[in-house]
């Protein structure tokens, strides 16, 4: 009888490998472009093989890890962002969305401030950093840069087109652009999908 194995979830992405040849890159372009707080974060990426689709079909894509403080005494890391390796190297998948889902997992991390707004330091002298939850769904900071780059912002977007609600609120219009895509809606309709949407959660 054949010994059973324990599969393991998550590979180590390293920088020199053919895979973090052009992650890395990506990573410390995004980090320079639009996350200046996280310049002397030490960050990690590494490939999560087992997550599937939930009930509803949904799958995740990524997702940012905090290192404990155990975690830095056994390695250099402050962060670690899990990639899905079945999208992030699916050939469908473009450059755009590979950018836009670590300026996604990037807009997690960020330092902790203390009452005055300065970064916390601990007893070593090492910036503490923590997780940021969710704008709503999504950035606003990763539609305006990247546009509708997933289903769930596209339906959002569709919603938000068909309302035929009035608004009790001003009419100013916002307009949010991206690679290839743009969203014209008013402050009333975004917050009647958002209503909604909390009614369905």
């Amino acid at each position: 009888m054949a010994k059973k194995v324990k599969r393991v979830n998550y590979l180590l992405i390293e920088p020199d490998s053919p895979a973090g040849k052009s992650m890395y890159p990506m990573l410390n372009e995004l980090v320079e472009q639009h996350h200046e707080e996280l310049t002397n974060a030490r960050i990690a990426l590494a490939w999560n093989l087992s997550w599937k689709p939930d009930v509803d079909g949904r799958v995740t894509l990524g997702k940012c890890k905090l290192a404990s403080d155990l975690d830095r005494e056994l390695a250099a890391f402050d962060f670690v962002i899990i990639l899905r390796q079945e999208f992030f190297q699916d050939p469908q998948v473009k450059d755009t969305q590979r950018r836009a889902l670590l300026d996604h997992e990037l807009s997690h991390a960020t330092v902790r401030l203390d009452d005055e707004g300065e970064p916390i330091e601990d007893e070593r002298g090492r910036k503490v950093y923590r997780i940021r939850k969710h704008d709503i769904e999504e950035f606003s900071g990763i539609v305006a840069r990247h546009g509708l780059y997933k289903r769930d912002l596209e339906s959002l977007a569709a919603a938000l087109r068909l309302s035929k609600q009035g608004s009790l609120l001003d009419s100013q219009e916002l307009t949010i652009t991206g690679t290839g895509a743009s969203l014209t809606t008013t402050v009333g309709a975004l917050k009647r999908v958002a209503r909604q949407h909390r009614g369905r959660a």
